[in-house]
């Protein structure tokens, strides 16, 4: 089946069709290239995943899609796959990156000075509906189709998990040892028991379902 024929069968009916009626959205990624299905969760090697997907396909070939409504059982063929991290260093990053770095999430000036605080910016994310926000700060949990998918590797067993979805998917020649996410290094800030217990409750979900092995040690 030519590209535009799946544009039109997959992309397109799922964008402006089944996303109307979708209660559930997610950050898709498609290549019929490779017949992958990549289900995107953000500050979890993101830029990577996207370039080795992308590598080696004609124009149309790769679809980096907004967030979208789908049917699954038209992917039965596809290799459908996610990534996670641990929610606590995850979260490090989002607030390294998003605040410390920039002013992504578009404070007013005094205030994101006071987001620079570790504890005004928890705080703040536990005003938001983590199911439901930027997809920065979303629980991974609400970005992964949990009952449609066949791979779900660990940020921190990249380069194993990564080779392992190459291999399904056919991509060959990709070096995951490269960072493409080159920004200015930002020291660590340790979090206290207290910080981390309220990242806890954030995100019980993601730690309940993706890292159980953390579920006690971090419980209050």
């Amino acid at each position: 089946m030519s590209v535009v024929k799946f544009k039109l069968k997959h992309f397109y009916l799922n964008k402006y069709l089944i996303t109307l009626f979708s209660k559930k959205k997610y950050f898709l990624s498609y290549n019929y290239k490779y017949k992958a299905i990549w289900y995107r969760t953000y500050k979890v090697a993101s830029r990577t995943i996207d370039h080795h997907l992308k590598q080696e396909c004609e124009p149309g070939e790769y679809i980096y899609a907004s967030a979208m409504g789908y049917i699954p059982s038209m992917f039965s063929d596809y290799f459908k796959f996610a990534f996670v991290r641990n929610p606590e260093n995850r979260f490090r990053s989002a607030w390294k990156d998003k605040v410390l770095r920039s002013n992504y999430f578009g404070f007013e000036e005094r205030e994101h000075e006071r987001m620079k605080d570790i504890n005004h910016f928890i705080s703040w994310v536990e005003t938001l509906d983590v199911k439901n926000c930027d997809e920065h700060l979303m629980a991974q949990s609400s970005l992964v189709d949990m009952n449609n998918i066949d791979f779900l590797g660990r940020f921190e067993f990249f380069q194993e998990d990564f080779s392992y979805v190459a291999k399904k998917i056919g991509l060959k020649d990709f070096d995951t040892s490269q960072k493409l996410n080159k920004t200015e290094k930002i020291p660590d800030q340790e979090f206290t028991f207290e910080q981390r217990s309220r990242i806890f409750n954030i995100y019980r979900k993601d730690f309940e379902i993706f890292y159980p092995e953390h579920h006690n040690t971090l419980k209050p």
